[in-house]
């Protein structure tokens, strides 16, 4: 997108954030359901942050951050499927803006395809939450692929160009075919990932690989921003990861981890002024408000880009590949 492009989806996004705090603060609290730890199963946590309007816990067994007492699954899943209208004006500005195709990426170098590449060059691929189909158009040049998305309003843009299941993988009784299965910023919002891991080893072959990008919860940015960190937002952030938690969830699903990294740091000295000057208006990573706040933000990035920082555990974001234990009978 150009630089006008991205001023005016983060204008849009900013606006409809902030619909969503004002309504997750009018949530009915007995609407929330007290949950155990999602991963582990354990009632075994402690409080970490709270967002304004709803609590997260972290577990002492597995580390998850988790939303609790949240919204139930089920209400959930309908709200992805188009029940919820928030939800659905969100999926309107990403058909709006995201649905661009491409051109062929370097596959060594693309930093969604990069990981997968390294231990797979090509293979049957199932992309789970594929959205308008924009990773989608990057690995069809290296994989066959095809998606998984509950959303009408973007499925009816990735299936112009891609064969897409339009219900929930557990309930598609797909064949065990796929090389490779990505969840690219999923789990956060899935309230049973333990089901879905478990769903999604019945359709990997033996070999086959598990590809996760999701919010890092061991990041400097939630370490910072805590309740106002982007990983927190509204009421659909239900889970944050670290690699503990995904540890964890892959060794009781059938998996292990064969690959994990972090990346980007998403603190930014603009932002940083803002939530500490105006805490009132700070939204991370979504402070146009501000003048000139994308053309500062594209200068750290370059910044960033020219001078890597080495973040270890501590970037935004958790990547890891995964494998199936051996012949593990799930």
């Amino acid at each position: 997108m150009s630089l006008n492009h991205v001023k005016e989806y983060n204008l849009k996004i900013r606006t409809w954030l902030t619909k969503v705090f004002a309504f997750a603060a009018a949530i009915p609290r007995e609407k929330l359901t007290r949950r155990s730890c999602p991963v582990c199963g354990l009632n075994e946590s402690r409080f970490y942050a709270h967002n304004d309007y709803l609590d997260y816990a972290r577990c002492t067994h597995c580390t998850l951050i988790y939303m609790n007492p949240a919204p139930s699954g089920g209400s959930v899943n309908k709200g992805f499927q188009g029940e919820d209208q928030l939800l659905m004006e969100y999926f309107s500005i990403i058909r709006e803006y995201k649905a661009v195709l491409p051109e062929k990426p370097d596959p060594l170098e693309d930093s969604k395809l990069k990981d997968i590449y390294s231990f797979k060059s090509s293979g049957r691929l199932l992309d789970i939450g594929c959205s308008v189909g924009d990773f989608l158009h990057r690995a069809k040049y290296f994989y066959e692929v095809e998606g998984v998305e509950v959303n009408p309003h973007t499925s009816a843009v990735a299936e112009q160009y891609f064969k897409v299941h339009k219900r929930f993988l557990g309930e598609l009784g797909l064949d065990r075919v796929y090389d490779i299965v990505t969840l690219n910023q999923i789990l956060y919002g899935v309230s049973d990932p333990v089901s879905l891991l478990l769903d999604i080893h019945a359709v990997l072959k033996e070999d086959g690989l598990l590809y996760v990008n999701t919010p890092n919860a061991d990041s400097y940015a939630m370490e910072l921003y805590r309740g106002k960190s982007c990983h927190l937002y509204g009421y659909t952030s239900l889970n944050v990861f670290n690699e503990r938690a995904l540890s964890v969830l892959a060794e009781r699903t059938g998996f292990e981890i064969l690959s994990c990294r972090t990346e980007w740091l998403d603190i930014y000295l603009t932002d940083l002024a803002e939530f500490y000057e105006h805490p009132s208006l700070f939204i991370h990573k979504r402070n146009s408000h501000i003048d000139g706040y994308e053309e500062k933000i594209q200068l750290e990035d370059s910044f960033h880009e020219s001078f890597p920082l080495e973040l270890g555990n501590r970037g935004n974001y958790l990547v890891a590949v995964l494998g199936k234990r051996g012949n593990h009978a799930v």
